[in-house]
């Protein structure tokens, strides 16, 4: 599961890392490209904004100046200055009807007096209205008229050369209702406008007449406001808002001689359509070229994994012992390296466990030979076959009797395991009861027990049922542990109490002993081979250590025979105060079937 859950891991590694390959350069190239185009864009704005802007107001100009020129051109004519009455209202009524944007035109005498008037409204031709300072060319400022109309006075002095006695001047009153067709003409986007205004922000010009005949007031505009502050200049782009809260980009260019402005403006959302397309664009292909780096990612993410699985795969089975194994690795790269250098380390411990086994194998077998002749004389002499011995001479042979035994013991202990790991030990299942197996195998050990002053204590509940295994292999079993707890206890208050009961289908075999109990740093790695602690504490007197001395097998058997007759071993341990070692074997079942093969993983 562990496993399973590195490989998901890699994978989503490999998948964020190609995600964010892909999709973080996306994100900064599309920000820095969205700024720099937003800029640009807005730079381009501004100048044609400013250009549609400059051109109105070159055609408003030229318009006032054409009107100022006809108005010039009948008031310096000779014809006018020097014929009769009729004849000037004959040239009036010429210079009204020459374009359409005058509303009315007068001759005033030197002191302003109205002399003369032509209006296309009609109306009585008297005297009107006195005018001041008519020595000079002038053109006013933009006022509404009687039809609420804007409208500007435009003032030319008589020069007459043929009548120079001749003063007076002509007044020609000019209307800008053509300016609503010019600012309808301008092209502004799709939903942009051109507009006029004064220099009290009224609106001369728009196009919709109606807000113009309205004389409405657009001072409050952010573009009008800071035009008003520099009336001689041109505004940069200025955010603005319209009555109906929708966001807008505008400019005013001034119009110098009606001391007015032409602004421009676009919705926002115009201006910025292109760059909304080309994000969305830009988002789309973003996300086509993720889906296909996804898609490479996983490839090469399966091409990578594929041979790490092999790999994992083959490091379970050398821990379970195996040592036959070929990696069909051929990736030409660093993996495949691996791989080979993989299998020649598996070469190399099969060669190393090959003759591990065959060290082990010449080395009991050269030791069983000479314990197989010291016993029996050891024996021989105990009986007194060689005459009697006193009670020192039969303590020291009792002794050596007991490290014989107890060094076949560990002999066989490394043929079984050996046996095991190789699947060639065979079980001998047979029915026996549990209380008597146990009481064989503990009386075995009383007399150690009482040589060392120690109590050994043998507990079976009522009612065990009787259970199937190999007698032999379970008595060498209990036998290591009461062997082990004897020695992990101090002569004199030692006590070891072996425990039987059953366990839901199970028979429980408790061993417990009140010895210095095992660390539990220890205590993880006790059950495997040849695995020691660091000797017993200084409460065990030296040569009495018990589970922390010899090859480190002994556990090791234990271990693989409970687990080869189907049940386990656990252990409890508290330092200064012993161990609790408990092995379960079934009831019900049976444990193996007849003469099978042990086949034991290897706990290298």
């Amino acid at each position: 599961m562990k496993g399973l859950i590195r490989r998901r891991s890699l994978i989503f590694r490999l998948l964020l890392l190609s995600v964010a390959a892909v999709a973080l350069p996306a994100l900064l190239i599309s920000a820095i490209y969205r700024s720099i185009s937003s800029r640009a864009l807005l730079e381009s704005i501004q100048q044609q904004q400013t250009e549609l802007a400059r051109r109105i107001a070159v055609e408003v100009n030229d318009e006032v100046h054409q009107a100022q020129s006809l108005v010039a051109i009948v008031a310096h004519s000779s014809f006018f200055s020097a014929g009769s009455r009729v004849d000037q209202y004959e040239a009036l009524h010429n210079l009204l009807e020459s374009s359409p944007a005058f509303q009315e035109t007068m001759l005033t005498s030197a002191a302003g007096t109205e002399l003369l008037k032509v209006s296309r409204q009609g109306g009585p031709q008297h005297l009107m209205k006195r005018f001041e300072d008519l020595r000079q060319t002038y053109i006013g400022p933009p006022f509404f008229s009687g039809n609420r109309a804007p409208t500007i006075l435009l003032v030319e002095p008589i020069r007459s050369f043929a009548n120079p006695q001749r003063k007076g001047a002509i007044l020609a009153k000019m209307s800008f209702t053509t300016l609503g067709a010019l600012v309808r003409q301008a092209a502004v986007g799709p939903h942009g406008i051109a507009y006029i205004v004064d220099s009290r922000g009224t609106l001369l010009a728009h196009p919709d007449e109606n807000l113009v005949l309205a004389h409405t007031s657009w001072a409050s505009r952010r573009v009008v406001q800071s035009w008003l502050i520099q009336p001689d200049r041109s505004t940069m782009l200025t955010r603005d808002r319209d009555p109906q809260g929708d966001e807008l980009l505008s400019i005013a260019y001034p119009i110098p001689l009606l001391k007015s402005a032409v602004v421009i403006q676009q919705p926002k959302a115009d201006v910025y359509a292109p760059l909304e397309h080309m994000r969305r664009e830009f988002i789309i292909w973003t996300l086509v070229s993720v889906l296909v780096f996804l898609v490479m990612a996983l490839a090469i993410a399966w091409k990578i994994l594929k041979p790490l699985r092999q790999l994992q795969v083959a490091v379970e089975e050398v821990g379970q012992g195996k040592r036959e194994i070929h990696l069909n690795i051929h990736t030409h790269d660093e993996l495949e390296d691996l791989a080979s250098t993989f299998e020649k380390m598996i070469q190399s411990l099969g060669a190393l466990e090959r003759m591990r086994r065959d060290l082990i194998n010449m080395v009991v077998h050269d030791l069983k030979m000479p314990l197989s002749t010291i016993l029996p004389s050891l024996e021989s002499l105990l009986v007194g076959d060689l005459g009697p011995l006193s009670k020192d001479q039969s303590h020291f042979i009792q002794m050596a009797r007991r490290s014989g035994l107890e060094m076949l013991m560990l002999i066989q202990n490394l043929l079984d395991v050996a046996k095991m790991e190789e699947g060639k030990l065979t079980l001998h299942p047979e029915p026996f009861t549990s209380g008597d197996w146990a009481r064989s195998v503990v009386a075995n050990f009383q007399p150690l027990a009482e040589a060392a002053k120690k109590k050994l204590t043998l507990e079976i509940a009522y009612g065990i049922p009787a259970l199937k295994g190999d007698i032999p292999l379970l008595s060498r079993v209990l036998g290591n542990f009461i062997s082990n707890a004897l020695r992990h206890t101090v002569p004199a208050s030692g006590e070891v109490t072996v425990s039987l009961y059953q366990d839901g289908d199970q028979l429980a075999v408790e061993i417990r002993d009140n010895g210095e109990g095992i660390p539990e740093a220890e205590q993880k790695m006790i059950f495997e081979r040849f695995v020691q602690g660091q000797g017993p504490s200084s409460s065990v007197p030296a040569g009495e250590a018990g589970l922390r001395s010899g090859t480190g097998l002994g556990l090791t058997f234990c271990k693989m025979i409970i687990e080869a007759h189907g049940g386990h071993i656990t252990l409890f341990s508290q330092p200064k105060e012993g161990s609790v070692f408990t092995f379960r074997l079934p009831l019900v079942r049976e444990s193996a079937a007849a003469n099978p093969k042990i086949a034991v993983p290897s706990t290298d």
